[in-house]
């Protein structure tokens, strides 16, 4: 499985529907082969918007998915893009609240 299928199934396995899925994954695509700074950050706020949107209309999303969603929005860029209580209210609402914010 491609880096690229497993970020897709991990944003399905948080309950993103399916053509936002596609989406995502095709900015990551766009960032691994440009290595541009925009394109990296385009698919942050992506992923970012994405998740807090579809809290309201998500399942519970499997640990595992989630935990490796949640570290990709943690890492540095996600850091200096989003606001640490941003960060911990998104893990929050996709159930992650016993997990710290890395």
């Amino acid at each position: 499985m491609s880096t690229i299928d497993a970020f897709e199934r991990d944003l399905l396995d948080c309950g993103v529907p399916h053509a936002e899925v596609r989406a995502l994954g095709n900015r990551y695509a766009r960032a691994l082969e440009t290595r541009s700074h925009i394109d990296w950050i385009e698919l942050y706020v992506g992923i970012f918007a994405t998740l807090r949107a579809s809290v309201h209309r998500t399942r519970a999303a499997r640990e595992a998915a989630l935990d490796r969603i949640l570290l990709l929005i943690n890492d540095d860029l996600g850091s200096e893009l989003f606001a640490e209580e941003a960060r911990a209210r998104l893990a929050q609402a996709g159930g992650a609240a016993s997990r710290p914010i890395v």
